[in-house]
């Protein structure tokens, strides 16, 4: 069992860390003009909410892997100064929500204490480096990718200049060709692969959702495994070299691979990796180190057998033992159980507790024989984590809390599960939900996805969503979802009903469905048409505002 913090955080960081409390003083003493102070603490990974006056504090999951003693301090920090709900995104980061902005620097500071960061959790920064949820654990990966992912975290976090990119880095490891760390759609994509009992990694760079998605092209066929940081540092350099820093809305990798070309700019790369190599590193990369995220030495399961088929609990490579999925519903949980949640990971598990992609969260190491106490325990908690009845649903915060929201996507997923579950409807298929064009509900990797709009009908403004359809996952295969077209938001959970029904996942097959729904006619529609999920009143952009980015997206 894993005793002591994932990540080594840098001295940098500290020293960072330590210095905010009194850029905060300054501000609110008014010697720091807020344009300035937002240049400096968006960067900290402070983010400012949609409610004026209350900020958001986002926490670096190395790995998507926690300590549950980092945990308790997480859920402790969110009880005394937020509002004791805890957010899991989509980069497998946790979000302490409605903080003052007096009480960040306590927040920045007790983090630091358990070994943990928001440094970098927003801004032009290297952003979380993530990994497959199950890394470790999972029968079908080719080997642990943990220890690379967090190497090269640890090596870019030390170097100030991570923190004054173009735009945001983001990189992923993925452990198997499945891709389930979405390496396929990153800045940088690592792939596990070996040759002749030789560990390394297949890279694919400069992918990304949002405004321009595209699928990451690759340059690197094969990497040894120890290479992973010169990789990531040569791409770095190259982003900091070319990125546009004039327009930030084309400011990311992608784009510099769109104004080149994939042959100069894999070109460019490896010029850029070649230097390297032949100055050195700018800094020493930290030794590979094993993280804990492994079965433990020694460790057998009770007996042979196969793991039971249980919705909540997965079979992992070590015979016996089995991952639990805690299903998070909009991927909060409150305080209170994040600590128990935390206590059952020591008591039946590894002692960790991972952060997926999809919003949830995992106990990996648990005995199948002790499935059914760590059942009861979870039963007790008041944050209902156990499968949902109809569908998985990734949504983004949206309108209710970010800045640059424009509908209310948690409000649409939970219309969806209304509607579904009174059908009786089941279906393995993922449903993800942004309320903006930034992509942060994934819906550009969907087997059925939607995108927040604002359409005027009539004079008024009815909140409206694109429909996107058909995204594959693998590596070297992936693609994006297709727009199918777009419909008024009162009308997608009747949308996704037919679609289910009809097992209409694909764009082709969903281009009728779609077409019938999006048919206004001419008859005046209900006044609830300009509504939006979850609110009773008109649907407006009010509450909008500059993305607290730096970078156009929220996760």
């Amino acid at each position: 069992m894993p005793t002591k913090p994932i990540l080594q955080i840098p001295e940098t960081v500290k020293a960072d860390t330590v210095a905010y409390r009194g850029h905060v003083r300054k501000y609110l003493d008014g010697q720091t003009a807020p344009a300035d102070f937002w240049a400096y603490r968006v960067p900290m990974g402070v983010y400012e909410q949609r409610t004026d006056g209350r900020f958001m504090v986002r926490v670096r999951i190395p790995a998507g892997l926690a300590l549950g003693e980092q945990l308790d301090k997480i859920a402790g920090l969110s009880a005394r100064f937020g509002n004791g709900v805890l957010h899991v995104t989509t980069r497998q980061d946790i979000q302490i929500h409605d903080v003052g902005i007096e009480d960040t620097p306590d927040v920045l500071e007790g983090l630091l204490e358990s070994g943990l960061s928001s440094r970098g959790g927003g801004g032009n920064t290297v952003r979380n480096v993530s990994a497959c949820p199950r890394s470790g654990v999972c029968p079908n990966e080719i080997f642990d990718v943990t220890p690379y992912a967090v190497a090269t975290a640890e090596y870019l976090l030390a170097d100030r200049s991570s923190f004054n990119l173009p735009r945001k880095y983001k990189i992923a490891f993925s452990g198997c060709s499945e891709d389930c760390a979405l390496a396929s759609v990153a800045d940088l994509g690592f792939f596990a692969r070996e040759r002749d009992g030789v560990k390394g990694f297949s890279a694919y760079c400069a992918g990304g959702l949002g405004g321009s998605p595209r699928v990451g092209v690759t340059i690197e066929d094969f990497i040894l495994a120890e290479d992973v940081c010169e990789v990531a540092e040569a791409v770095k350099q190259l982003f900091d070299r070319h990125g546009d820093r004039s327009n930030r809305n084309r400011a990311r990798l992608r784009y510099v691979l769109g104004r080149l070309g994939q042959e100069q700019f894999v070109a460019l790369y490896r010029q850029s990796r070649r230097a390297l190599q032949a100055e050195s590193l700018p800094h020493q990369p930290p030794k590979i180190r094993p993280i804990g995220s492994g079965p433990e030495p020694g460790r057998a399961g009770p007996g042979q057998q196969p793991a039971r088929q249980r919705e909540s609990f997965a079979p992992e490579k070590t015979p016996g033992f089995v991952t639990g999925r805690l299903w998070l519903k909009h991927g909060d949980i409150t305080a209170a159980d994040l600590k128990k949640v935390a206590l059952i990971a020591e008591t039946y598990g590894q002692g960790l507790v991972r952060a997926t992609q999809l919003q949830d969260l995992l106990i990996t190491g648990v005995a199948e024989s002790e499935v059914p106490l760590v059942e009861s325990a979870l039963a007790e908690l008041d944050t209902a984590v156990f499968k949902p009845a109809s569908v998985k649903t990734v949504a983004c915060a949206g309108a209710a809390t970010c800045r640059l929201g424009l509908c209310l996507s948690r409000g649409l997923a939970d219309a969806i599960a209304a509607r579904l579950e009174a059908d009786g409807t089941e279906s393995d298929t993922i449903i993800r939900i942004s309320g903006c064009p930034n992509s942060c509900g994934h819906h550009w990797v969907a087997n059925l996805g939607f995108q927040g709009r604002a359409k005027r009908l009539g004079g008024r403004l009815m909140p409206y969503y694109d429909v996107f359809a058909g995204a594959r996952l693998v590596e070297g295969q992936a693609r994006l979802a297709e727009r199918v077209g777009a419909v008024p938001a009162k009308r997608v959970p009747d949308l996704v009903a037919e679609a289910l029904e009809a097992g209409a996942t694909d764009a082709r097959q969903l281009e009728p469905i779609v077409a019938r729904h999006a048919d206004v006619g001419d008859a005046a529609l209900p006044d609830e048409y300009y509504c939006d999920w979850g609110a009773d009143v008109p649907f407006s952009l009010n509450g909008r505002g500059r993305s607290e980015d730096q970078s156009g997206g929220a996760r």
